[in-house]
């Protein structure tokens, strides 16, 4: 399948009332819904009672020249306090980054109460307006409990801790 075009639909958008930096700097993420188009609103049957949601989308900001980008710094590091000079350049396969070949983001949330085809969440990371591509619940059978980290990851997360105080995780 190399180089063949795929084509996705969204099936929803995302509604969130603070601006775009705001979003971005936003450490635990915001509130917001997930507006899911009237066509897809079947999908939503029996969506009540699961705490977290997995949403995907397309992130559409996304320039042309930010999908060529393989290598970043991640700049999450530099909003929680740690000097831009020792944050690593990694593959961008390695971050959470948007600027990467395929812009589609992975947000888990929780949800909060749905109304109609309304997903009221929190801890969204994503923009006002930004397609969905789909929505999928973080079930028990997803969570992982035995992580490893990469040694420039696990000390980032170190510094970040000691600044914080607290378990925060980027």
């Amino acid at each position: 399948m190399n180089g063949s075009e795929i084509k996705l639909v969204p099936i929803g958008v995302v509604k969130v009332k603070e601006k775009d930096e705001e979003v971005k700097n936003s450490v635990k993420g915001v509130h917001g819904v997930i507006e899911v188009f009237e066509e897809y609103a079947d999908g939503l049957k029996g969506i009540d009672g699961f705490s977290h949601l997995i949403i995907l989308a397309y992130l559409d900001r996304v320039s042309g020249g930010g999908r060529k980008t393989l290598l970043v710094k991640p700049r999450r590091y530099v909003r929680l306090g740690i000097e831009p000079d020792i944050i690593p350049t990694v593959g961008v396969f390695c971050t959470d980054s948007p600027h990467r070949p395929n812009p589609i983001a992975l947000s888990i949330v929780k949800l909060l109460k749905t109304e109609g085809r309304e997903l009221h969440v929190s801890g969204l990371d994503l923009f006002n307006g930004t397609p969905v591509l789909d929505i999928k619940p973080y079930t028990e059978s997803r969570v992982v409990n035995d992580l490893n980290y990469p040694k420039w990851y696990s000390e980032l997360l170190r510094i970040v801790k000691e600044k914080a105080g607290t378990a925060v995780e980027p």
